[in-house]
């Protein structure tokens, strides 16, 4: 089983994750809170298959910003089909803050197991770090 198959079963991942968000209907309120970590106190983690899978699809960003995701662009996600459970989870809406969590370890369990299926070794770190590091 290659790349394309393990990116095909984290789509699924990202799809089931989808309809769980349906159901439970979180108010984006479209401020880039998501994108704009050192503002908001809080960072970006992503496994190797995500990160593989968003580099595959989108370009590598030209330089990686200390506080701000290199994929915002003019205040929305520039690579909002591709990006990762991370911000595919993250919403500003207070009702929705504690199901963010346990929504998060039920999706990251699965990405988990892709790494394991496919013999892709798991690394979780975080967004920028990542990207400096793979850009050495």
């Amino acid at each position: 089983m290659g790349r394309e198959e393990a990116f095909r079963e984290l789509e699924s991942v990202y799809a089931d994750l989808e309809r769980d968000l349906a159901a439970l209907r979180p108010r984006c309120e479209l401020s880039s809170r998501c994108c704009r970590f050192k503002d908001f106190g809080h960072q970006l983690w992503t496994s190797a298959l995500e990160l593989d899978y968003l580099l595959a699809h989108e370009p590598a960003p030209a330089a990686v910003p200390e506080d701000v995701c290199p994929y915002l662009v003019q205040g929305r996600c520039g690579a909002r089909e591709h990006r990762m459970l991370g911000c595919r989870i993250f919403f500003c809406d207070p009702g929705y803050k504690d199901a963010m969590g346990p929504l998060y370890e039920k999706h990251h369990r699965s990405v988990k197991e892709i790494h394991g299926r496919h013999g892709i070794e798991y690394r979780y770190g975080e967004l920028l770090s990542e990207l400096r590091r793979r850009d050495k």
